[in-house]
């Protein structure tokens, strides 16, 4: 098993000294990923920091530790100008990236910062952001011309360190996202979903593989809203998630700030390092 530290980017969470002492104790404990929330507004607050500018300051505060969201909705911003900045924090980082995909759920922010449209148009949306994204990402110079976004004459120098471009883990549960994963994602990362509709899900994402003559496997990762104190408990639903599949756990990190080091130390020491896993 490996481990994501899932980073609550909210009010509370947004001292730049906490985020760099977060980023850098779970790489040193080992942990596999600092994966930030990307939002500009939530349900309980407007206090947010932009999760690429976070990711982009701290590829230079880390060295191994992957920098990733949990997730961006593709939809948000315009996907070529996306496509830029991911390549821009892989290359800071040194090839660290994974772009976490998702079509948005939140409405307020779109219609402060973007625009909202209905689920099967974000949908449609996120499809062609797909498509341009790593289009762009191949290289070369890329004219596109869909329903919702188009690109004349756009080209992204550098390129991505990671070849054949950055990873994208997919938070994500509807049938029409799914088969976009299935067919972009190195990962699924969902969220509230028990471990036997885990599994389930994960299967369903290897036969639609399957039948598009995709070899690899995807990556199974979790997002757990669940805040452990308890180490038995922890390791339990851990291991019922490994069972069904999962690779990658990743508790989000809402513990009271001035807790959140400690717990770092209390989970690799309680948790990472058992012989359970």
């Amino acid at each position: 098993m490996k481990f994501n530290l899932i980073y609550p980017v909210k009010e509370g969470y947004l001292d730049r000294g906490l985020i760099r002492d977060v980023a850098v104790a779970a790489e040193e404990a080992g942990f596999y990923g600092f994966l930030s929330w990307d939002h500009y507004m939530l349900p309980d607050s407007s206090e947010t920091l932009d999760a690429w500018s976070i990711l982009s300051y701290l590829a230079g505060q880390t060295s191994r530790i992957k920098l990733g969201t949990v997730v961006t909705p593709l939809p948000f911003r315009p996907p070529s100008q996306l496509a830029k900045i991911v390549s821009t924090v892989d290359l800071l980082s040194g090839g660290r990236t994974i772009l976490g995909v998702g079509a948005g759920w939140h409405r307020p922010e779109f219609d402060g910062f973007s625009e909202w449209l209905p689920t099967g148009k974000r949908v449609a949306q996120t499809s062609e952001a797909l498509e341009l994204i790593t289009t762009l990402w191949r290289g070369g110079t890329s004219d596109f011309s869909g329903r919702y976004f188009s690109s004349k004459g756009a080209e992204i120098l550098p390129s991505p360190v990671q070849k054949p471009h950055p990873p994208m883990w997919f938070g994500v549960k509807g049938p029409k996202m799914m088969e976009l994963a299935a067919l972009y994602g190195d990962g699924w990362i969902p969220t509230n979903i028990t471990p036997s509709d885990y599994a389930s899900g994960l299967q369903k994402l290897h036969e639609i593989r399957t039948d598009n003559g995709i070899r690899e496997d995807i990556k199974g990762a979790l997002q757990n809203f669940e805040v452990f104190t308890d180490a038995s408990l922890c390791l339990e639903t851990i291991c019922e998630y490994r069972d069904a599949g999962c690779e990658y756990y990743g508790p989000i990190w809402s513990y009271p700030p001035d807790e959140m080091i400690s717990r770092i130390h209390w989970f690799a020491e309680n948790i990472m390092s058992s012989n359970e896993l």
